[in-house]
């Protein structure tokens, strides 16, 4: 191996280790939850919003639709008119980042939300990762979970950077090679990692 391609190999493992390492480091503090009287307060709002790089209005008005209630925000915390479950405040909040934050392709969060011409689009600083917002905006928590090996009806919302398919299914995002964009399908589950799951197009619909 000549010193120019072992300068390149080198130059791309200390990528793929910072790369790593930036994940590790990516910590989102969990919620802080309290009730005073008929109002509940996430405490430390402000310091969730601050680290997942999201406007902080964008979050609030996500997370008042979800349970149909009224509130504010006040000195960085949220406050919610109303007695939601703090476990479903927890899971609203981890919906928020699937659908807005996390990256598709690597799991990482660390990722900005950027207009180009009419569209947001999530891009991840990680991997650099694009992905059109449009198609997730009504997506819903659900608790359904897939196993692998099994059939599912699924329909693809989006595509990756390689022109696979997107799904969702419970709270797994499933990538389905040859699938596209629209199509309801009949998907086999391939392989289930810890953010997405690997599936196989068995029928068209």
């Amino acid at each position: 191996m000549d010193e120019q391609n072992y300068s390149e190999l080198l130059k791309k493992v200390k990528s793929s280790v910072q790369k790593r390492e930036e994940k590790k480091r990516f910590q989102i503090p969990k919620p802080e939850i309290i009730t005073e009287g008929k109002l509940t307060i996430i405490k430390n709002f402000r310091d969730i919003v601050d680290v997942i790089n999201r406007d902080e209005s964008h979050v609030y008005k996500y997370l008042i639709k979800q349970f149909g209630l009224s509130g504010d925000i006040s000195d960085g915390r949220l406050i919610f008119k109303g007695k939601p479950l703090e476990r479903n405040i927890e899971k609203a909040i981890q919906e928020y980042l699937r659908i807005y934050v996390q990256c598709y392709e690597c799991g990482n969060y660390d990722t900005e939300m950027v207009r180009e011409f009419r569209n947001e689009v999530i891009r991840c600083k990680a991997c650099g990762a694009e992905r059109p917002l449009y198609a997730h905006k009504e997506i819903k928590y659900s608790e359904e979970k897939i196993e692998e090996g099994k059939n599912y009806e699924l329909e693809i919302t989006d595509l990756n950077r390689d022109g696979d398919g997107i799904a969702i299914k419970g709270d797994i995002t499933v990538i389905i090679p040859g699938g596209k964009k629209g199509q309801k399908i009949t998907v086999r589950i391939d392989r289930i990692r810890k953010n997405y799951a690997l599936g196989i197009l068995v029928k068209k619909a």
